[in-house]
């Protein structure tokens, strides 16, 4: 049977938390494009944004339309390709592909951020297990949003080479393959601050949870001689 909750271990657990729930509320991830510059999304728009930043990337690539969510405004990125070529075109990274399961991640993490503070007030096995569960879905949602910036910008900037061999007797090929690389070198797709605060936070109660370091710690009564 598993020791109690000690003084110490039940509020820090409670605190980091209950720090990794309200990250919700801030940026979680940053989008920037060309033109239409940065774009902060916090917890509320992580899957709306996601999901559009894809559709746009499949119609930048030629291998999808890109339609904006309704009532929001569309990430419109250099469409470097006129028109589909399913013979030119490669199939997308899997990091695209999958690129829902970013808010899945994100909602996962913040699930588990909840139940780890009530876990606090009620059981050690359930913070543990939560808080565990919840700094691997945060991390694996940093993982993720890595490697599909690093994908983006290979799709595009092989969408760039295609577009510009088609016009090799242009004489301005040399300009547009320059400036072609300046847009897709300006997009980004990066973690926010919200989200290591998230992944951290919680991997701090994680730790305390498996250590038990703190119940370690004895309070000495210093009116005794």
């Amino acid at each position: 049977m598993s020791n109690p909750w000690t003084t110490p271990e039940r509020p820090i657990v409670a605190l980091l938390a209950a720090i990794a729930a309200l990250t919700f509320f801030f940026p979680l991830l940053s989008i920037r494009v060309p033109i239409a510059g940065d774009q902060e999304v916090t917890g509320y728009d992580t899957a709306s944004r996601i999901r559009q930043l894809t559709h746009d990337v499949r119609s930048a690539s030629g291998q999808g339309p890109g339609q904006g969510e309704d009532g929001k405004p569309s990430i419109r990125l250099p469409r470097t390709t006129p028109r589909r070529n399913s013979g030119a075109t490669a199939a997308l990274p899997a990091s695209v592909r999958f690129s829902w399961l970013i808010a899945v991640f994100v909602v996962g993490a913040f699930g588990c951020a909840l139940v780890t503070v009530l876990g606090s007030l009620v059981s050690l096995p359930v913070a543990k297990i939560a808080s565990t569960v919840g700094t691997v879905c945060g991390a694996l949602a940093i993982l993720h949003l890595t490697v599909m910036n690093s994908d983006v910008h290979s799709i595009l900037n092989d969408s760039v080479q295609r577009w510009v061999g088609g016009r090799k007797e242009n004489p301005l090929r040399g300009l547009a393959q320059t400036l072609g690389s300046v847009l897709v070198g300006g997009m980004s797709l990066t973690p926010g601050a919200g989200l290591y605060v998230l992944a951290v936070s919680l991997g701090l109660a994680a730790l305390v949870t498996h250590s038990r370091l703190l119940s370690r710690i004895r309070f000495v009564d210093r009116s005794r001689p």
